[in-house]
């Protein structure tokens, strides 16, 4: 090794060992902030589950006292008689705060009609329409709790229906509790809390009982705030802490902030937890910057010894390992400088074993592009100028794009690859990579020519289902028509025929004739659609899909339903539509012949928020097999009558072609009173 590599070597443990001080130095600040951070979210993410963990516990302790005082004979029975002026649970709420760590405890009672008709608290009898979580009557009949706004506070509710024996519903029963307790508990694990209610509430809040404390129109929630801290936000700003999005440090403190939202996914008030930063353990960022140091000096060590190693090899072995290397690659490799070969591997021989080495190579054929086949496909690459380039110095060029060639073997076999091109380094040789995919082509055709014959083999289906329907469609009329013939027949042999009565028979066969001939323009026109994408109506195609069929559900005493909103036009071949959706239907139709009595076959096809929802009540799918429906030939029909396309052609249709969603499920469901199960088939079109 000569005086210039033992230079290059120093040169570079210098510039190493100078990059190795200042990346330490950077290293120890940036990891201390890392480190610092994960300290931060931990406490913070502790401090917010223990917060969440507080609230479900003290939702779940309001709903049990309501259970509780529910089950009481006189409350409904006071409530039947209309005699208000009995319901007395203030000793009950003082006996729950002696007794518990809750206090405040409030008890309201609604009528049937959502009037508050007894506070425990207060003689004020205001009405409560304005708060959203009792918006509607089902509030109340149900079990339920609630984080609400009322005139008197924020708070939580817990609420039960009340029912007498005969199970008539008289109203409900509430329990209001608050959030001092939770404040309390937090501040036992060195936490100080201030809850603040959103000013979108102060409109609503008359009579603020607890705390009479308000920054702005903000109210202050928990009557046991810190005051030092409440008089801190309002100095600074109330508006700086409730848009926290998650956490801040400030002034010694890490203040963490868990939102609360109403019934709406509106924020109604906010939790601002303060944690003081002296009471965090710190102790790992100190022993970050030693550890730092040993790194940087072990680092330093292994970065010589691997620099004096590596300009030994590349002096030494360069040219043997990137021969090595490029032979030891599955796939042919050349390199070129642009006007020739220079080198390439061991495949390129086995691919043309008529060369034994690249100068044989070069002398037989010069370029392996004169191979190149002439493909009717722009991704092919051929043996010409490409805006001055050649074939080799274009696919470098379009590094963005996907580029192949087309060779034949010694066997004469089509060969199939894709073609990269990459420079070791600036002005160097270009490395050529050609990977086979000539399996991978051939698969794709395999596949192509399969999902043909499914789509014609579905085609056949389609049109054996339309002759059928025109079938039935075309009996009743030709029967009328047989009728009337017969009659006139009769009547005329016997000499009993009058003029108006073969008018009116003739009227009534022409009559008849024109049903038979709209049926075949119907069928023509519903089958006979333009075969390219347009925009099409989900709702006008959904109903003239359910006016074609009918026939078929008045034949098997099948009732569809169709509920739908508003409409919404999607980019789809209106045939291929079409044809999914009479798939979807088929498959409830004949699920609910073999499985249903004529009295209750229903299916229902909902359209709401972009999603349509093919449901029926025909027993469902074995869970066993759901999953193996949408796979092709797979039916669950006798063989006479399935061919196991239907599903997976709506599959190809919907979420392969048009990229839409679709989720197939069986569903348990509550229609006249009675409890169904049928599979229901969802495509999500937004």
């Amino acid at each position: 090794m000569g005086k210039k590599n033992f230079y290059l070597i120093g040169l570079a443990f210098i510039i190493s060992t100078i990059v190795a001080v200042f990346s330490t130095n950077i290293y120890i600040n940036n990891k201390q902030k890392e480190i610092l951070k994960k300290v931060y979210d931990s406490r913070h993410k502790t401090i917010f589950e223990k917060t969440q963990s507080l609230i479900n516990d003290k939702q779940n302790t309001s709903l049990a006292i309501a259970i509780s005082l529910s089950k009481d004979e006189n409350l409904y029975n006071n409530l039947k008689n209309k005699e208000f002026d009995k319901l007395n649970y203030k000793e009950i709420a003082k006996l729950i705060e002696t007794n518990s760590k809750y206090k405040n405890i409030w008890i309201q009672i609604f009528d049937e009609n959502r009037n508050s008709i007894y506070r425990s608290w207060t003689q004020i009898r205001d009405g409560v329409q304005f708060r959203g979580d009792l918006k509607n009557i089902s509030a109340l009949k149900n079990i339920s709790t609630s984080i609400s706004a009322g005139l008197f506070n924020v708070g939580i509710k817990a609420r039960t229906p009340i029912f007498d024996e005969n199970n008539n519903f008289y109203g409900a029963l509430e329990v209001v509790t608050h959030f001092d307790s939770i404040s309390d508990d937090l501040q036992k694990n060195g936490v100080y809390t201030i809850v603040i209610g959103d000013k979108r509430i102060r409109k609503n809040l008359k009579y603020p009982l607890l705390s009479q404390l308000f920054i702005d129109d903000y109210y202050i929630v928990n009557e046991n705030v810190n005051k030092k801290l409440f008089d801190y936000i309002k100095e600074n700003g109330i508006e700086h802490y409730i848009n926290i999005k998650d956490y801040i440090v400030e002034n010694n403190y890490l203040i963490s902030k868990y939102p609360l939202f109403d019934e709406q996914n509106k924020e109604l008030a906010y939790i601002l937890n303060f944690i003081e930063i002296s009471s965090i353990d710190l102790n790992n960022i100190k022993y970050i910057k030693i550890q730092s140091i040993m790194a940087s000096v072990i680092a330093l060590i292994i970065i010589f010894t691997f620099i004096l190693v590596y300009y030994i090899k590349q002096i030494k072995y360069q040219d043997t390992k990137n021969k090595v290397l490029l032979d030891s690659q599955p796939n042919i490799i050349i390199i070129t400088n642009g006007e020739k070969i220079v080198d390439a591997n061991k495949q390129l021989f086995k691919f043309f074993p008529s060369a034994k080495n690249i100068e044989d190579f070069i002398n037989k054929y010069v370029c392996i592009c004169n191979f190149f086949e002439v493909m009717d496909n722009e991704e092919y690459i051929e043996n010409k100028l490409y805006d001055g380039n050649n074939w080799c110095e274009h696919i470098f060029l379009n590094q963005n794009k996907n580029f192949k060639v087309a060779i034949k073997n010694s066997n004469n076999e089509l060969r199939h690859f894709n073609v990269k091109t990459s420079k070791v380094k600036l002005g160097a040789n270009l490395i050529v990579t050609f990977i086979d995919i000539t399996n991978e082509i051939l698969q794709k055709e395999k596949e192509i020519n399969t999902q043909k014959a499914i789509f014609q083999q579905s085609k056949i289906n389609a049109v054996i289902n339309t002759l059928n329907n025109i079938a039935h469609q075309w009996r009743q009329p030709l029967g009328i028509i047989s009728t009337i013939a017969s009659g006139i027949k009769l009547k005329n042999s016997i000499k009993s025929l009058t003029d108006k009565e073969f008018d009116e028979s003739c009227d009534k066969i022409i009559y008849n004739t024109q049903k038979l001939s709209n049926t075949i323009e119907n069928f023509t026109d519903f089958f006979t659609k333009d075969s390219s994408s347009s925009s099409i109506s989900i709702i006008e195609s959904t109903n003239q899909i359910i006016k074609f069929l009918s026939s078929v559900f008045e034949k098997n005493s099948i009732i569809c339903k169709f509920n739908y909103d508003k409409d919404l036009m999607i980019e789809c071949n209106s045939g291929s539509f079409t044809e999914a959706i009479l798939n979807l239907l088929d498959n409830s139709i004949y699920s609910l012949i073999q499985n249903n009595k004529e009295n209750n076959r229903f299916i229902f096809i909902d359209f709401k928020d972009s999603k349509l929802s093919i449901k029926d009540n025909a027993g469902g799918v074995d869970e066993a097999i759901l999953s193996k429906i949408l796979e092709p030939y797979f039916t669950t029909k006798h063989q006479s009558f399935g061919t196991g396309l239907g599903l997976y052609i709506v599959q190809e249709i919907f979420v392969r072609n048009h990229n839409f969603k679709s989720d197939l499920r069986n569903e348990t469901f509550i229609y006249n009173d009675k409890e169904n199960i049928g599979l229901n088939f969802i495509i999500d079109f937004s």
